[in-house]
């Protein structure tokens, strides 16, 4: 079975990231994960664990 994976634009605004490029993420996946445990309450306990600086 071929699994389709969602397809979108992502905003970047960590401009020292060797990801971002005029503002767009150009990683080729995201991963976002929780500052603690396996959740998330608000944007404030999430974490973009694709960011590697330049």
């Amino acid at each position: 079975m071929n699994q389709q994976h969602p397809s979108m634009e992502v905003m970047c605004h960590v401009h020292n990231c060797k990801f971002n490029e005029n503002d767009y993420c150009f990683a080729p996946k995201l991963e976002v994960n929780p500052l603690q445990g396996s959740g998330a309450s608000n944007s404030k306990e999430a974490l973009c664990t694709t960011f590697q600086p330049r």
